[in-house]
């Protein structure tokens, strides 16, 4: 019995919108949405799973991303 554990962002979402700032304006927004799976395999076959998600937007550090997610940033966001 070889138990594994596998954390993949197997989920990778761009959302645009508005949202109102301070003053009350309407402003756009971008923002990377990005779903990490945590998977617990034994034998190859998956017998736990669980979710997180985490978002991304223009300013942050996305540099500690999978290089998946880092390429989506830098087509969003610009390198």
């Amino acid at each position: 019995m070889a138990l594994t554990k596998a954390v993949t962002a197997d989920k990778v979402e761009v959302v645009t919108g508005q949202r109102e700032d301070d003053d009350g304006n309407m402003v756009d927004f971008t923002s990377v949405q990005v779903r990490t799976a945590t998977r617990v395999l034994e034998d190859g076959a998956v017998i736990s799973q669980s979710y997180h998600r985490h978002v991304i937007q223009s300013g942050d550090d996305w540099t500690s991303e999978p290089q998946n997610v880092q390429d989506i940033c830098n087509a969003v966001f610009g390198a």
